[in-house]
């Protein structure tokens, strides 16, 4: 019998937690209210567990759906035998998903179920799994590290990795219409937060900077999944080549004014837009820096100086972030011209950035 067949037929037992009923009725009550209450219970407990995938099969949801359904019951509510499900059959609706077998095997393993685990790992494998850098990272999977299904995945994702990596790094551009100034067009460079991509971020440009520079969108050095990218933990010397080949690709067609080269980034990527501009100073006029997060990184000693710079930060951020926020400010403190700002809300972008930003941005232009 194929794995297809057999292995969610013997893995029913782990998800009987998704389908358990409710607690029965306090065995004080009597009578057929009592037992009609207990028998309403368990049916709404078997239908809040199945009902979900129920809704998705009715709907002809697609193997994606089933995957983000699982990812759900993960993040929101816990729910790793919900989760296994959804991911078990997003791997047999699509028979290519690599993915949906990873993801099913690492809800096995957070289960304590080992001996099923091993069995979408190898599929996995066999599917062309690549997102090596998830694995890596991935607690769900720290008790199958001994297993050789795990080490014949994680060698095949490390071979299989750079084909499907290929955008990583890729900038996109937005320019304005019309004839550039004299000097050549400003340029913004916008450094995306953890997991996202970047380059589809171009249609900023309107709202942030206008007719006014132009907006180069970078997708992380790094590629996690499809769209989702992040930077170098630990150094920042890969975004600064990928944004170098971007704006020599750029000025190849379009004159650019070099002098006016301003970073923004948020998060993670605002943290590499504060390090760049210590590190290579004299390639960037500024940056906005908006919720700097991500790998620590310290400050060592840098000579950034007369360079515009904006820190922002939301009020209702993690210790962490404020403190990034704070060391960010003091490292630019000297010798520059530093704006700090507040925002009521957390780690995002502001409700109102749309108005607030452009100021901002003009600043770190000089324009």
């Amino acid at each position: 019998m194929s794995l297809m067949t057999a292995a969610p037929l013997r893995t029913l037992g782990l998800l009987a937690a998704l389908f358990a009923p409710l607690a029965p009725a306090d065995e004080t009550d009597t009578g057929k209210d009592a037992d009609k209450a207990r028998a309403e219970a368990i049916s709404e407990g078997r239908w809040q567990g199945l009902g979900s995938m129920a809704d998705l099969y009715l709907n002809g949801a697609s193997p994606a759906e089933f995957l983000e359904a699982g990812d759900e019951e993960k993040s929101k509510h816990h729910n790793y035998a919900g989760a296994a499900a959804f991911y078990l059959t997003a791997a047999r609706l699509d028979p290519n998903n690599a993915f949906a077998s990873y993801q099913a095997a690492a809800a096995l393993s957070a289960l304590d179920s080992p001996e099923f685990a091993v069995d979408y790992l190898d599929q996995a494998r066999e599917r062309g799994f690549w997102q090596v850098l998830i694995m890596k990272e991935d607690y769900e999977l720290v008790q199958m590290r001994k297993y050789p299904q795990y080490r014949k995945l994680l060698e095949a994702a490390e071979k299989n990795y750079a084909k499907h990596a290929k955008d990583a790094g890729l900038a996109a551009f937005s320019i304005p219409k019309g004839k550039a100034p004299a000097g050549g067009w400003p340029v913004l460079v916008w450094l995306s937060g953890y997991g996202t991509e970047g380059s589809s971020g171009t249609d900023m440009r309107a709202e942030l900077v206008g007719d006014k520079a132009v907006l180069v969108a970078l997708n992380g050095t790094l590629k996690r999944n499809d769209h989702s990218f992040m930077w170098e933990p630990r150094s920042v010397e890969p975004t600064a080549k990928a944004i170098d080949a971007a704006l020599k690709k750029l000025a190849s067609n379009t004159p650019i004014d070099r002098s006016r080269v301003a970073l923004m980034g948020f998060s993670q990527g605002a943290q590499h837009a504060a390090h760049l501009l210590a590190s290579y100073p004299q390639q960037y006029s500024g940056a906005l820096i908006v919720s700097p997060g991500g790998f620590d990184m310290p400050f060592t000693e840098h000579q950034a100086r007369g360079k515009r710079v904006v820190v922002l930060h939301g009020a209702q951020e993690g210790k962490g972030n404020l403190a990034m926020a704070s060391a960010t400010e003091q490292a630019f403190a000297e010798g520059n011209q530093v704006q700090s700002h507040e925002h009521a809300e957390g780690h995002t972008f502001q409700d109102d950035w749309e108005s607030a930003y452009p100021g901002y941005v003009r600043f770190a232009l000089g324009i």
